[in-house]
Protein backbone atom coordinates (compact mmCIF):
# COMPACT_ATOMS: atom_id res chain seq x y z
CA UNK A 1 0.00 0.00 0.00
CA UNK A 2 2.74 2.42 0.96
CA UNK A 3 4.86 1.60 -2.99
CA UNK A 4 1.02 2.13 -4.32
CA UNK A 5 0.47 6.06 -2.79
CA UNK A 6 4.33 6.86 -3.37
CA UNK A 7 4.15 5.68 -7.12
CA UNK A 8 0.57 7.74 -7.03
CA UNK A 9 1.81 10.66 -5.09
CA UNK A 10 5.14 10.56 -7.70
CA UNK A 11 2.89 9.95 -10.94
CA UNK A 12 0.39 13.49 -9.58
CA UNK A 13 3.30 15.32 -9.35
CA UNK A 14 4.92 14.50 -12.78
CA UNK A 15 1.92 15.31 -14.08
CA UNK A 16 2.20 18.98 -13.25
CA UNK A 17 5.93 18.95 -14.47
CA UNK A 18 7.99 19.43 -17.40
CA UNK A 19 9.02 15.96 -17.16
CA UNK A 20 10.32 14.24 -20.71
CA UNK A 21 8.53 13.13 -23.51
CA UNK A 22 9.37 10.67 -26.06
CA UNK A 23 8.94 11.60 -29.90
CA UNK A 24 7.68 7.74 -30.39
CA UNK A 25 4.18 7.24 -30.30
CA UNK A 26 3.20 5.72 -27.34
CA UNK A 27 2.04 2.00 -27.84
CA UNK A 28 0.37 -0.26 -25.97
CA UNK A 29 -0.15 -3.89 -25.41
CA UNK A 30 -2.08 -5.75 -23.91
CA UNK A 31 -3.01 -9.48 -23.65
CA UNK A 32 -6.34 -10.77 -22.14
CA UNK A 33 -9.41 -8.82 -22.01
CA UNK A 34 -12.23 -10.27 -19.44
CA UNK A 35 -15.30 -9.16 -17.59
CA UNK A 36 -14.17 -10.14 -14.23
CA UNK A 37 -11.11 -9.75 -13.27
CA UNK A 38 -11.17 -10.54 -9.86
CA UNK A 39 -12.42 -13.84 -10.81
CA UNK A 40 -10.37 -14.65 -13.30
CA UNK A 41 -7.06 -13.43 -11.90
CA UNK A 42 -7.90 -16.25 -9.12
CA UNK A 43 -7.25 -19.18 -12.06
CA UNK A 44 -4.37 -17.81 -14.36
CA UNK A 45 -1.87 -14.91 -14.24
CA UNK A 46 -3.07 -11.96 -13.54
CA UNK A 47 -0.76 -9.75 -15.21
CA UNK A 48 -1.93 -10.85 -18.71
CA UNK A 49 -5.38 -9.72 -17.72
CA UNK A 50 -7.62 -6.19 -17.81
CA UNK A 51 -11.26 -5.87 -17.67
CA UNK A 52 -13.71 -4.70 -19.93
CA UNK A 53 -14.37 -1.29 -17.85
CA UNK A 54 -10.73 -0.94 -16.68
CA UNK A 55 -10.06 -1.03 -20.75
CA UNK A 56 -12.43 1.11 -21.94
CA UNK A 57 -11.05 3.58 -19.27
CA UNK A 58 -7.57 3.33 -21.03
CA UNK A 59 -8.88 3.38 -24.26
CA UNK A 60 -10.89 7.09 -23.46
CA UNK A 61 -7.71 8.77 -21.51
CA UNK A 62 -6.16 8.31 -24.80
CA UNK A 63 -8.60 9.44 -27.07
CA UNK A 64 -8.88 12.71 -25.17
CA UNK A 65 -5.04 13.12 -25.33
CA UNK A 66 -4.06 11.36 -28.72
CA UNK A 67 -4.63 10.40 -32.45
CA UNK A 68 -5.20 6.34 -32.14
CA UNK A 69 -4.34 5.10 -35.05
CA UNK A 70 -3.55 1.62 -37.01
CA UNK A 71 -0.12 0.25 -37.09
CA UNK A 72 -0.10 1.04 -40.86
CA UNK A 73 -0.94 4.73 -40.24
CA UNK A 74 2.16 4.95 -37.01
CA UNK A 75 4.66 2.77 -39.57
CA UNK A 76 4.01 5.84 -42.05
CA UNK A 77 4.75 8.21 -39.50
CA UNK A 78 7.55 6.44 -38.22
CA UNK A 79 8.83 6.28 -42.04
CA UNK A 80 8.35 9.88 -42.77
CA UNK A 81 9.89 11.70 -39.58
CA UNK A 82 6.63 14.19 -40.00
CA UNK A 83 5.15 15.89 -37.10
CA UNK A 84 2.03 15.95 -36.33
CA UNK A 85 -0.94 17.99 -34.23
CA UNK A 86 -1.07 15.55 -31.59
CA UNK A 87 0.61 12.51 -30.24
CA UNK A 88 -0.35 9.56 -31.80
CA UNK A 89 -1.13 5.93 -29.87
CA UNK A 90 -1.66 2.55 -30.80
CA UNK A 91 -3.26 -0.40 -29.19
CA UNK A 92 -2.31 -3.74 -29.73
CA UNK A 93 -3.29 -7.43 -28.30
CA UNK A 94 -0.11 -10.26 -28.09
CA UNK A 95 -0.86 -14.00 -28.37
CA UNK A 96 -4.47 -14.09 -29.89
CA UNK A 97 -6.72 -15.18 -27.23
CA UNK A 98 -10.47 -15.57 -27.82
CA UNK A 99 -11.33 -13.07 -25.34
CA UNK A 100 -9.92 -10.32 -27.35
CA UNK A 101 -12.48 -10.87 -29.99
CA UNK A 102 -15.68 -11.70 -27.25
CA UNK A 103 -15.04 -8.64 -25.45
CA UNK A 104 -12.06 -5.93 -26.18
CA UNK A 105 -13.41 -5.98 -30.54
CA UNK A 106 -16.72 -4.86 -29.65
CA UNK A 107 -15.87 -1.65 -27.44
CA UNK A 108 -13.23 -1.05 -30.18
CA UNK A 109 -15.93 -1.03 -32.91
CA UNK A 110 -18.48 1.16 -30.93
CA UNK A 111 -15.46 3.16 -30.30
CA UNK A 112 -14.08 3.25 -33.73
CA UNK A 113 -11.01 2.95 -32.47
CA UNK A 114 -8.03 0.89 -34.70
CA UNK A 115 -5.69 -1.68 -32.78
CA UNK A 116 -3.81 -4.42 -33.97
CA UNK A 117 -3.90 -8.44 -32.93
CA UNK A 118 -0.43 -10.30 -33.12
CA UNK A 119 -1.29 -14.31 -33.44
CA UNK A 120 0.39 -17.20 -32.48
CA UNK A 121 -0.52 -19.31 -35.77
CA UNK A 122 -0.34 -22.66 -34.39
CA UNK A 123 -2.78 -22.34 -31.89
CA UNK A 124 -5.56 -20.34 -33.85
CA UNK A 125 -8.33 -22.43 -34.04
CA UNK A 126 -7.32 -25.39 -31.60
CA UNK A 127 -8.95 -24.48 -28.75
CA UNK A 128 -5.71 -25.08 -26.75
CA UNK A 129 -4.31 -22.38 -24.50
CA UNK A 130 -0.65 -21.30 -24.64
CA UNK A 131 2.26 -23.36 -22.87
CA UNK A 132 2.43 -20.98 -20.29
CA UNK A 133 -1.16 -20.85 -19.39
CA UNK A 134 -1.02 -24.24 -19.31
CA UNK A 135 1.95 -24.59 -17.40
CA UNK A 136 0.66 -22.06 -14.78
CA UNK A 137 -2.32 -23.87 -14.38
CA UNK A 138 -0.21 -26.97 -13.24
CA UNK A 139 1.50 -24.94 -10.71
CA UNK A 140 -1.99 -23.91 -9.09
CA UNK A 141 -2.59 -27.31 -8.00
CA UNK A 142 0.82 -27.57 -6.02
CA UNK A 143 1.79 -24.12 -5.42
CA UNK A 144 -0.21 -21.47 -3.37
CA UNK A 145 1.45 -18.13 -3.93
CA UNK A 146 0.76 -16.10 -7.32
CA UNK A 147 4.52 -14.89 -7.02
CA UNK A 148 5.86 -18.16 -6.30
CA UNK A 149 3.89 -20.18 -9.40
CA UNK A 150 5.09 -17.08 -11.57
CA UNK A 151 8.66 -17.45 -10.88
CA UNK A 152 8.88 -21.11 -11.03
CA UNK A 153 7.18 -20.64 -14.12
CA UNK A 154 9.56 -17.81 -15.57
CA UNK A 155 12.62 -19.98 -14.38
CA UNK A 156 10.92 -23.31 -16.59
CA UNK A 157 10.35 -21.04 -20.11
CA UNK A 158 13.74 -19.64 -19.39
CA UNK A 159 15.72 -22.36 -18.92
CA UNK A 160 14.16 -25.60 -20.84
CA UNK A 161 13.67 -25.66 -24.38
CA UNK A 162 9.88 -25.22 -25.70
CA UNK A 163 9.57 -28.81 -26.64
CA UNK A 164 11.01 -30.12 -23.47
CA UNK A 165 8.47 -27.92 -21.54
CA UNK A 166 5.76 -28.84 -24.09
CA UNK A 167 6.30 -32.52 -23.11
CA UNK A 168 6.51 -32.52 -19.68
CA UNK A 169 3.17 -30.21 -19.57
CA UNK A 170 1.39 -32.81 -21.09
CA UNK A 171 2.46 -35.33 -19.12
CA UNK A 172 1.04 -33.96 -16.16
CA UNK A 173 -2.31 -33.40 -18.07
CA UNK A 174 -2.68 -36.54 -18.57
CA UNK A 175 -2.08 -37.94 -15.04
CA UNK A 176 -4.99 -34.88 -14.11
CA UNK A 177 -2.88 -32.21 -13.21
CA UNK A 178 -4.65 -28.51 -14.24
CA UNK A 179 -7.33 -30.03 -16.25
CA UNK A 180 -10.13 -27.37 -14.88
CA UNK A 181 -11.97 -27.32 -18.21
CA UNK A 182 -13.82 -24.49 -17.60
CA UNK A 183 -11.12 -22.51 -16.90
CA UNK A 184 -8.56 -23.46 -19.64
CA UNK A 185 -12.03 -22.76 -22.33
CA UNK A 186 -11.42 -19.54 -21.03
CA UNK A 187 -7.93 -19.29 -22.00
CA UNK A 188 -8.75 -20.65 -25.43
CA UNK A 189 -7.08 -18.79 -28.88
CA UNK A 190 -8.98 -16.72 -31.11
CA UNK A 191 -10.47 -18.97 -33.85
CA UNK A 192 -9.85 -18.40 -37.52
CA UNK A 193 -13.03 -17.25 -38.22
CA UNK A 194 -12.38 -14.61 -35.49
CA UNK A 195 -9.42 -13.32 -37.14
CA UNK A 196 -10.63 -13.06 -40.60
CA UNK A 197 -13.99 -11.07 -39.03
CA UNK A 198 -11.82 -8.63 -37.18
CA UNK A 199 -9.38 -8.31 -40.46
CA UNK A 200 -12.46 -7.80 -42.24
CA UNK A 201 -13.40 -5.07 -39.56
CA UNK A 202 -10.19 -3.28 -40.01
CA UNK A 203 -8.10 -4.77 -37.24
CA UNK A 204 -4.72 -5.44 -38.08
CA UNK A 205 -3.79 -8.72 -37.81
CA UNK A 206 0.17 -9.11 -37.04
CA UNK A 207 2.29 -12.00 -36.47
CA UNK A 208 3.49 -14.12 -32.76
CA UNK A 209 5.70 -16.60 -34.56
CA UNK A 210 3.90 -19.88 -35.13
CA UNK A 211 4.83 -21.34 -31.68
CA UNK A 212 5.47 -18.30 -29.28
CA UNK A 213 9.02 -19.34 -29.26
CA UNK A 214 11.08 -17.25 -27.31
CA UNK A 215 13.25 -16.20 -30.66
CA UNK A 216 16.93 -15.64 -28.63
CA UNK A 217 17.15 -18.93 -27.02
CA UNK A 218 16.06 -20.86 -30.71
CA UNK A 219 18.43 -21.88 -33.19
CA UNK A 220 18.55 -19.56 -36.00
CA UNK A 221 17.23 -22.31 -38.69
CA UNK A 222 13.76 -22.17 -36.31
CA UNK A 223 13.68 -18.93 -35.57
CA UNK A 224 13.92 -17.89 -39.23
CA UNK A 225 11.22 -20.98 -39.95
CA UNK A 226 8.99 -19.49 -36.83
CA UNK A 227 9.16 -16.18 -38.73
CA UNK A 228 8.42 -16.89 -42.30
CA UNK A 229 5.84 -19.93 -41.81
CA UNK A 230 3.49 -17.33 -39.59
CA UNK A 231 3.77 -14.92 -42.22
CA UNK A 232 2.83 -17.48 -44.73
CA UNK A 233 0.22 -18.92 -42.86
CA UNK A 234 -1.68 -15.19 -42.08
CA UNK A 235 -1.17 -14.18 -45.52
CA UNK A 236 -2.77 -17.08 -47.11
CA UNK A 237 -5.58 -17.06 -44.69
CA UNK A 238 -6.22 -13.32 -45.00
CA UNK A 239 -5.62 -13.30 -48.33
CA UNK A 240 -3.40 -9.44 -47.39
CA UNK A 241 0.46 -9.02 -46.97
CA UNK A 242 1.08 -9.42 -43.15
CA UNK A 243 3.73 -6.44 -42.32
CA UNK A 244 3.39 -6.01 -38.57
CA UNK A 245 5.39 -8.50 -36.12
CA UNK A 246 5.94 -8.38 -32.07
CA UNK A 247 8.92 -10.33 -30.80
CA UNK A 248 7.11 -13.15 -27.67
CA UNK A 249 7.76 -11.95 -24.56
CA UNK A 250 9.89 -9.11 -26.32
CA UNK A 251 12.92 -11.08 -27.02
CA UNK A 252 15.32 -9.88 -29.41
CA UNK A 253 18.96 -9.77 -30.34
CA UNK A 254 20.89 -8.58 -33.72
CA UNK A 255 20.45 -12.00 -35.36
CA UNK A 256 16.81 -12.26 -34.56
CA UNK A 257 15.92 -8.38 -35.54
CA UNK A 258 18.42 -9.74 -38.99
CA UNK A 259 16.13 -12.69 -39.53
CA UNK A 260 12.91 -10.55 -39.11
CA UNK A 261 14.02 -8.55 -41.76
CA UNK A 262 14.67 -11.15 -43.66
CA UNK A 263 11.25 -12.71 -43.23
CA UNK A 264 10.01 -9.66 -44.85
CA UNK A 265 8.30 -7.86 -41.83
CA UNK A 266 8.22 -3.75 -42.55
CA UNK A 267 7.57 -3.39 -38.83
CA UNK A 268 8.57 -4.93 -35.32
CA UNK A 269 7.41 -4.10 -31.63
CA UNK A 270 9.53 -5.18 -28.45
CA UNK A 271 7.84 -4.76 -25.21
CA UNK A 272 10.70 -1.79 -23.72
CA UNK A 273 12.71 0.89 -25.25
CA UNK A 274 15.78 -1.15 -26.34
CA UNK A 275 16.19 -0.10 -30.30
CA UNK A 276 18.93 -2.04 -32.27
CA UNK A 277 20.17 1.11 -34.25
CA UNK A 278 20.56 -0.69 -37.68
CA UNK A 279 17.15 -1.57 -38.06
CA UNK A 280 15.17 0.85 -35.46
CA UNK A 281 11.29 -0.17 -37.76
CA UNK A 282 11.88 -3.80 -36.08
CA UNK A 283 12.37 -2.77 -32.48
CA UNK A 284 10.01 0.10 -31.96
CA UNK A 285 8.97 0.07 -28.16
CA UNK A 286 5.56 -0.78 -26.60
CA UNK A 287 4.36 -0.51 -23.16
CA UNK A 288 2.58 -3.83 -21.65
CA UNK A 289 0.23 -2.43 -18.87
CA UNK A 290 -3.07 -4.91 -17.38
CA UNK A 291 -5.75 -4.25 -15.08
CA UNK A 292 -3.37 -2.43 -11.86
CA UNK A 293 -1.00 -0.65 -13.90
CA UNK A 294 -2.37 2.23 -13.72
CA UNK A 295 -4.59 2.14 -10.57
CA UNK A 296 -4.05 4.45 -7.37
CA UNK A 297 -3.98 2.92 -3.76
CA UNK A 298 -8.22 2.72 -3.79
CA UNK A 299 -7.76 0.50 -7.25
CA UNK A 300 -8.81 3.28 -9.43
CA UNK A 301 -7.52 4.45 -12.44
CA UNK A 302 -5.39 7.38 -12.12
CA UNK A 303 -5.04 9.36 -15.08
CA UNK A 304 -1.64 10.71 -13.62
CA UNK A 305 -0.11 7.20 -13.71
CA UNK A 306 -1.11 6.56 -17.17
CA UNK A 307 0.30 10.18 -18.24
CA UNK A 308 3.49 8.65 -16.54
CA UNK A 309 3.30 5.11 -18.36
CA UNK A 310 2.86 7.31 -21.77
CA UNK A 311 5.88 9.46 -20.70
CA UNK A 312 7.97 6.46 -19.67
CA UNK A 313 9.03 7.96 -16.13
CA UNK A 314 8.66 5.14 -14.35
CA UNK A 315 11.43 3.34 -16.55
CA UNK A 316 15.82 3.85 -16.28
CA UNK A 317 16.29 4.69 -19.60
CA UNK A 318 18.05 2.07 -21.49
CA UNK A 319 16.91 -0.74 -18.65
CA UNK A 320 15.37 -4.07 -19.56
CA UNK A 321 15.20 -7.21 -18.18
CA UNK A 322 16.52 -8.92 -20.89
CA UNK A 323 19.83 -8.47 -22.66
CA UNK A 324 19.12 -7.42 -26.16
CA UNK A 325 22.99 -7.88 -27.48
CA UNK A 326 23.72 -11.47 -26.27
CA UNK A 327 23.85 -14.06 -28.83
CA UNK A 328 21.58 -17.08 -26.79
CA UNK A 329 22.16 -20.44 -28.62
CA UNK A 330 23.51 -21.25 -31.61
CA UNK A 331 21.83 -18.31 -32.83
CA UNK A 332 24.28 -16.41 -35.33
Amino acid sequence: MLRSISKTCFAYACTWSRARRTAMPFIIGYHRVVEDFERCSRNTIPSMLISTRMLEQHIDWLAKRYTIMSLDEIGARVDSNVPCERPAAAITFDDGYADVYHHAFPILKRKGIPAAVFVVTSLAGTGRPQIFDRLYRILKDSVSSEQERFRLMTIALNVFPQDQIESLVASMEQSGAGNAESELDEMAPLTWDMIETMHRNGVTIGSHTVRHRLLPSETIETAQLELAQSKETLESRLGAEVKHFAYPDGRFNPAVVRAVNSAGYRFAYSICSSRDRDFPRLTIPRKVLWERACVNPLGRFSPSIMDCHARRIFERRGACEHDHRKQHGTIS
